[in-house]
């Protein structure tokens, strides 16, 4: 259904609690002959479901009496259309052949909004067709005429064909979110979760009340007949019975505070999975942690700031920020410790020096902090604020005083905030000024000195230090050996003096580049280049002018990139663009040089580097924060994929391959582009040799070991990389497949799928034949003909991929040549000489999926086909015995892509450039990704999602996003790392108590980090 999000549950404009008798809040239009039955138990149950105190019961009209079909009677039903304010129709094949139907569906569309009428689909086929952008309306059998002719857009609906197909109903688990999805729009702007949520809670609350008393009871009769197993197994079944309740309020209520306050709802989803893992549970926790838009895994949590405060600037202290807002306030946050605080200012705002350091490139240290950002100064209109966040010194009064310095331009603070450096103009003299104030053991209040006020205004300053110099000093910046740089960005220049005199220490400026942005001590500066294919970032080092240059791919879809920050160790760069942040690696040994793109919280405003492993920004009223510690970054797109990504137009689609050594590391990832691109993820393009054929032709990527990526051509040469990104010929690999490659018909003769298992490589031919060789490349493959004969029936993985699994022990292969019936060969029984290979388990599909046995599985359950058949549905069945097909009733309309992850049991479908999942058991939403696919010419590309155990590896069009995971434990580690703390009672909702146990633990650790188990499969 359309999601209408909203602030309450509490309807718009209506005050009175009865039901109107003149009023309805909709209008229900079915088909006599398809739901005649149906039709009046769910109105009844849509009457029902959101019965409450503070809210008027609804109101919805259904003819009962058979009105619209007796067209003398048709005044009377269009009086009750005009008296509704929203349309719901029960779409089905009777509905879609009823000239009643229609004609209610005419009239509605004649006089109201089509974002009015609501779809609910109770039996038949609602398809969409994305070519040509409308319904489809030779395979749509749901929708009456008149509404499918004018849907301009892919319609969303309530799928009540399971509740429809079940006797007992009432009692199916998808039942209360279809009531929801239906009740959202009738009580004004609010959302489906919000009413589900309140329903739930409810029910929770008058069930654990109910429970407890049949518990007492139950009690109570098995005492009095001595029957005290009976007393306790009951008690057992009451305890779980509580302790679900528990679990799902906790589930709902996480899914009303998302909004407002993201941290509880993360640790109340972390809660609800603790106590049970369930379909609602375990939703609320996939929601709590990816349902930041555009999704972004690097984003760890976003802080508002109190009141209506936004930051204008901000400096990077040890494990935090302090900044200064517009309005004259400073601020401090150390995301270790919890909210922000804020001491709130009574000087004029920082208007001016606000514009002067966002006109200018590299802006200049406005405001500077202690190391632990207890003390914080900032640049004013009159001067500077300085304030103490951290105790007060002995006798002191003061947290926040004003020194009148007309004229400042920078100011810097000691790491252990006992001084305090002042850049400014003296306009009476015409002359640039340094001086310094001591802060230790001082009351703020005090540090102007009794002079004569109409002394020159420094003079009323107690300065520790003062010097003179011939720098317009934009940037101060506090060094080691007690040092202080000074320089001035327009001019390039730069000086270091002596912290302690003010006195130059080393003789004349240094010239510094032109646009450069410093690192914190001012000691390297950094430029960007943006010409040509690629981005570099060039670091200069002042102290001997010495240079060293690094790539810093920024994705082509993201425009106007700027150097804001490099780190002092000048490994790390920051970069923005229009549509997020890039930081990159730049060190300058040889290896992996790590990019990650941070892109969870739309238009940042000013950005710092903390520490290595974090980044913060001001967005309006918000802090947002980034870690990337325990990560291994995002690959960039080949510059036509990019150039594609940015114009929305055809361009070449990849083919992924990893490679994992253990399962709690992170997986090697390969992509290979159609125009003959193959990158590694981490180390760059790789090279062909000069003498090779091959260049610019698509190449099937296969890793022999973590270091060791092997290409094969559709012809059955090779190429091997060795720990890099030179790749050399591999001159033996052909011999392997010779023989039973050469004798082939050449339309078969042609490589078009390469498989990695535990010992094998899989090469699958046009025709399906089957290659297996060991990945030690020491023998022959062993060959098994395709079961179609020599007949091309698959094309290359570019062009229709998914079309063979294969299980890891390399037994199993399941292949879906294209209009012919799905295959899977017994590779053990091709090997021990067999000729019964192949079998039939099921009709034509256009992707296959294997799931096999978890590690962790008591029970080992067998292994398990899933398929996408040329009717876009999703099916599941075992590879081997009896036909059990199950069809998932996926809800929605969905593009080309298909990942399956085992280990969660997800399955993953796009809508658009999104990504939603679903229990791959049940067919439950479990949630959404909002990420934004690479999509050439329109339409994503099916091989741009990848599923490697329970890492998802995303192509979107800014880069590969490779830090997705979605196990319940990495899940639960990620909430509590985004969360930042551990829940309190305050948190919880009534009725529910805090366990004993803390409910992070381990999970939660120092630094932002999610630990190991970030990439563990």
């Amino acid at each position: 259904m359309t999601d209408r999000t909203g602030r309450s549950l509490r309807p718009v404009g209506r005050a009175r609690r009865e039901p109107r008798a003149f009023r309805y809040d909709a209008f229900l239009s079915y088909s006599r002959d398809s739901d005649g039955e149906f039709a009046p138990e769910f109105h009844q149950q849509l009457l029902d479901f959101d019965k409450r105190d503070d809210v008027p019961d609804l109101n919805i009209f259904l003819d009962r009496t058979g009105l619209a079909n007796n067209s003398s009677l048709w005044d009377a039903i269009e009086r009750n259309l005009e008296r509704s304010e929203y349309f719901i129709l029960f779409a089905s094949e009777g509905a879609a052949s009823s000239k009643y139907v229609a004609k209610e569906v005419e009239w509605w569309l004649e006089h109201r909004s089509i974002d009015t009428l609501l779809i609910a689909m109770t039996s038949g086929r609602i398809v969409w067709d994305q070519t040509a952008n409308e319904i489809d309306t030779i395979s749509s059998t749901a929708l009456p005429a008149p509404l499918a002719e004018v849907l301009d857009h892919e319609p969303k609906w309530t799928d009540l064909t399971r509740l429809r197909q079940r006797r007992f109903w009432r009692h199916h688990p998808d039942r209360p979110t279809a009531l929801a999805e239906l009740v959202a729009p009738l009580r004004g702007q609010v959302s489906t979760e919000e009413v589900l949520s309140a329903h739930i809670a409810r029910q929770s609350s008058a069930s654990v009340r109910g429970r407890l008393v049949n518990l007492a009871l139950g009690v109570m009769l098995a005492l009095s007949i001595g029957a005290f197993a009976f007393a306790e197994r009951e008690a057992d079944r009451a305890n779980d019975a509580v302790n679900a309740n528990a679990a799902h309020l906790l589930g709902a209520t996480s899914h009303v505070v998302h909004q407002d306050d993201p941290a509880t709802a993360q640790l109340l989803a972390v809660e609800a999975v603790r106590r049970l893992r369930d379909g609602q549970t375990r939703t609320a926790l996939f929601n709590a942690v990816t349902a930041n838009d555009p999704a972004d895994p690097y984003l760890l949590r976003t802080v508002d700031l109190p009141g209506d405060a936004e930051l204008a600037d901000v400096a990077a202290t040890t494990t935090g920020i302090v900044g200064r807002t517009s309005t004259g306030d400073l601020v401090r946050w150390n995301p270790d410790d919890g909210a922000p605080t804020v001491l709130h200012g009574d000087r004029t705002p920082f208007s001016r020096v606000a514009a002067r350091a966002k006109g200018s490139a590299q802006g200049g240290t406005v405001v500077a902090g202690s190391a632990d950002g207890s003390v914080v100064a900032a640049v004013d209109d009159l001067g500077v604020t300085v304030g103490r966040f951290g105790p007060l010194p002995d006798g002191s009064t003061s947290r926040q005083t004003h020194l009148d310095l007309a004229g400042t331009t920078a100011v810097a603070i000691t790491p252990d905030g006992g001084l305090l450096i002042v850049a400014w103009h003296d306009a009476d003299t015409g002359r640039n000024r340094i001086g310094s104030i001591t802060l230790a053991d001082r009351d703020l209040a005090v540090l102007e000195s009794e002079g004569d006020p109409h002394r020159p205004d420094e003079q009323h300053l107690a300065f520790y230090g003062l010097a003179n110099t011939r720098l317009a000093v934009t940037s101060l910046a506090v060094g080691s050996s007690r040092t202080l740089a000074a320089a001035d960005t327009a001019a390039g220049a730069l000086e270091v003096r002596s912290l302690d005199s003010l006195a130059l220490s080393e003789a004349g400026s240094v010239d510094l580049p032109a646009g450069a942005v410093p690192s914190p001590s001012l000691r390297d500066w950094a430029t960007l280049d943006t010409e040509g294919d690629g981005t570099t970032v060039t670091v200069h080092h002042s102290a001997d002018g010495s240079t060293r240059s690094a790539s810093c791919p920024v994705p082509r879809a993201w425009a106007d990139p700027k150097m804001v920050a490099v780190d002092d160790d000048t490994t790390r760069a920051l970069i923005s663009t229009d549509k997020g942040l890039v930081a990159c690696e730049i060190h300058g040994g040889i290896g992996e040089h790590r990019t990650w793109h941070l892109s969870g919280v739309r238009r940042p405003g000013p950005p710092v580097l903390v520490g290595v492993e974090r980044v913060v920004a001001a967005s309006g009223g918000r802090i947002a924060l980034w870690s990337t510690a325990g990560t291994h970054g995002d690959a960039p797109l080949p510059a036509a994929a990019g150039t594609a990504a940015a114009a929305g137009s055809a361009g070449p689609t990849p083919v992924l391959a990893t490679h994992r050594d253990e399962s709690t590391e992170p997986a090697r990832v390969a992509m290979s582009w159609s125009d003959g691109t193959v990158m590694i993820h981490g180390l760059g393009t790789v090279t062909l040799p000069e003498d090779s054929t091959d260049v610019d032709r698509p190449l099937l990527p296969v890793w022999l070991d973590r270091n060791r990526l092997l290409l094969i051509t559709p012809e059955g040469n090779a190429y091997r990389t060795q720990g890099g990104t030179v790749a050399g010929h591999e001159p033996g690999f052909r011999g392997l497949v010779v023989p039973a490659l050469d004798g082939r018909d050449p339309d078969c003769a042609t490589f078009v799928s390469a498989q990695r298992t535990e010992a094998h490589i899989l090469l699958v031919d046009a025709c399906s034949g089957l290659y297996l060789i060991d990945a030690k490349l020491e023998s022959k493959a062993l060959y098994v003909p395709g079961p179609l004969g020599d007949r091309p029936r698959l094309a290359s993985e570019w062009e229709e991929p998914g079309r063979v699994a294969v299980t890891a022990d390399a037994t199993r292969v399941a292949v879906a040549p294209r209009d012919f019936a799905l295959r899977v060969a017994d590779l053990d029984t091709a090997a021990q000489g067999g000729t019964q290979v192949w079998s039939v388990r099921g009709s034509s599909v256009t992707q296959v999926h294997l799931i096999e046995p978890q590690q962790t599985e008591v029970t080992p359950r067998p292994v398990r086909l899933v398929t996408l058949g040329v009717d876009s549905a999703v099916r599941l069945r075992s590879l081997d015995g009896p036909d059990d097909t199950v069809r998932l009733g996926l809800k929605g309309s969905f593009g080309d892509v298909l990942a399956v992850l085992p280990g969660p049991d997800l399955v993953a479908r796009n809508q658009g450039p999104e990504l939603v999942f679903f229990d791959i058991h049940t067919g439950q939403r479990v949630g959404r990704l909002a990420t934004r696919l690479y999509s050439p010419g329109g339409r994503a590309a099916p091989t741009g999602v990848y599923a490697d155990d329970g890492q998802l590896i995303v192509v979107q069009d800014h880069g590969v996003t490779t830090e997705w995971t979605f196990s319940d434990e990495q899940m639960i580690a990620r909430a509590c790392a985004m969360a930042g703390r551990e829940p309190t009672v305050a948190d919880l909702p009534a009725d529910v108590d805090l366990r004993d146990e803390p409910t992070c633990g381990s999970a939660l650790l120092p630094g932002g980090t999610v630990g190991a188990g970030r990439n563990a499969g």
